[in-house]
């Protein structure tokens, strides 16, 4: 017996639910109203495309009061969407505000419970060429405050290929990890309609002291 990839493949291969399993990969819970409006379509319409993403199993509804809020199901389904997104054509441009977006997307954003971006790749190289990988032991992590991984779910550390760089960048623990110091630190900043993160002026110096590119909030 083997696995069914075409139930996956055709709950995925449809423009509406692809957006919508792109905007849930910034591991939050959305209604369906904030899924209809990253989509492009009516909450009516959104509603039959959500139910097809919970039948395959790749969306969980929680519901909370009179709210059905949406979540990827599993880890293990952000990291099939993150596969296909390595190897998937980038979406044209067709407007200077999806060319803006498409910039903040490419420079850092949230992928499920990690960074990723050119920030991310970044702080990767720098990471593994000072050799910081496998004992944290890395002025950049110090000042983050990483000095275990405990507190996060998952590998220690593993490496995923970034959709828009076409390097890897890090996921696991340690990449958890990153993301929830650079958030709290105000580094980085969610933007509140889609995935992408903006880069402080503070986390822009903090990260060029620490030998890390970043680029500077005022150029996203």
């Amino acid at each position: 017996m083997d696995c069914d990839l075409t139930t996956v493949a055709r709950a995925i291969a449809d423009p509406t639910r692809s957006a919508m399993l792109l905007r849930l990969m910034d591991g939050r819970r959305h209604t369906a109203r904030e899924l209809a409006d990253a989509s492009g379509v009516s909450p009516s319409a959104a509603s039959p495309h959500l139910r097809r993403l919970v039948d395959a199993g790749l969306v969980s509804v929680h519901v909370m009061g009179r709210q059905r809020l949406h979540v990827l199901a599993s880890p293990q389904v952000a990291t099939a969407i993150e596969a296909l997104a390595a190897v998937s054509p980038l979406l044209p441009v067709e407007s200077l505000r999806t060319a803006h977006a498409g910039s903040r997307l490419q420079t850092a954003r949230v992928c499920y419970s990690h960074l990723g971006g050119a920030l991310a790749v970044s702080i990767a190289r720098r990471l593994e060429a000072d050799g910081a990988l496998d004992d944290l032991d890395h002025p950049l992590l110090a000042v983050l405050g990483i000095r275990d991984l405990s507190g996060f779910a998952g590998p220690r550390m593993r490496t995923c290929t970034d959709w828009t760089e076409q390097e890897t960048h890090l996921a696991g623990r340690l990449g958890s990890a990153l993301l929830a110091a650079l958030l709290d630190r105000d580094w980085l900043r969610r933007r509140p309609r889609d995935r992408a993160l903006n880069i402080t002026d503070a986390g822009a110096a903090q990260l060029a002291a620490l030998g890390v590119a970043a680029v500077p909030a005022g150029n996203l």
